[in-house]
């Protein structure tokens, strides 16, 4: 499982947060990974390519979308990445990988994890656009690069990083059972 540090103006990342305090943790006899990434071009392009040969089963990426007022399970991943300036000042502006296909779809399955969060009363959704920043970057580079079950899982702000009511918002512990849910839903 990944999730992202704070960045930019969000002083506060669930999905970094999560990462951590499900790392360690065991469903169905498997033990989750948490691994918690910077906002930085480079660490998607070295650190967790690096990840991606250990040749994980299951990969469930996860991120804030910062204005979603749900939780979003991504259904495809493009081969496309925008010109937004990551934590360093940089930034990419086209193809994630050369001659790659221009989308796919992710391996998880997105309709039985909506049920379950539905069914546990966690508003939710399937989205069809992960951005073009590094949550559609990390998505890409899993389902290129791997043969994992992977996906990505979007979470609004928590709470309290919206507390000035500009954004949409979620507690953080619907978050966590929304990844909770998805891997016993995966596994």
């Amino acid at each position: 499982m990944t999730g992202f540090k704070p960045y930019s103006n969000f002083k506060r990342n669930p999905s970094g947060e999560i990462a951590e305090l499900l790392d360690g943790s065991h469903f169905k006899g498997k033990e989750v990974v948490g691994i918690t990434l910077e906002v930085k071009h480079s660490v998607i392009e070295k650190r967790y390519l690096m990840e991606l040969k250990k040749e994980y089963e299951i990969i469930i990426n996860t991120g804030i979308g910062p204005g979603r007022n749900v939780i979003g399970i991504e259904k495809i991943a493009v081969n496309w990445q925008g010109s937004t300036k990551d934590e360093e000042g940089s930034s990419r502006d086209g193809k994630i990988a050369k001659d790659a296909p221009d989308g796919i779809f992710t391996r998880l399955p997105v309709e039985e994890i909506l049920h379950s969060l539905r069914s546990a009363k966690i508003p939710s959704e399937i989205s069809f656009s992960a951005g073009t920043f590094l949550c559609n970057k990390i998505l890409y580079c899993s389902l290129y690069y791997s043969t994992a079950r992977a996906g990505f899982i979007h979470f609004p702000l928590d709470s309290e990083s919206s507390l000035d009511g500009k954004y949409p918002s979620m507690i953080i512990d619907n978050m966590i059972k929304s990844v909770e849910l998805a891997i016993q839903k995966t596994i």
